[in-house]
């Protein structure tokens, strides 16, 4: 996750239930990261909070920024 642009989440292993905003986020070192959660695995919500752009699938769209 290291300077990356975007993260996606294609698996539902349960590791990936507990990563948290802030920790991506620092690894990522984005302004406004993206995530994209293919197995809707992570909270939108927190992550919207913590300024990333949220994309799951089937949850709509709840960011409230210029990227849509």
């Amino acid at each position: 996750m290291t300077g990356a642009d975007v993260v996606v989440v294609f698996t539902g292993h349960k590791q990936y239930f507990g990563l948290t905003p802030a920790e991506i986020k620092q690894k990522m070192g984005k302004k406004q990261p993206l995530i994209i959660d293919g197995r809707n695995v992570v909270d939108p919500d927190k992550f919207i909070n913590a300024g990333f752009v949220y994309k799951g699938i089937g949850r709509g769209d709840k960011n409230s920024h210029p990227l849509k």
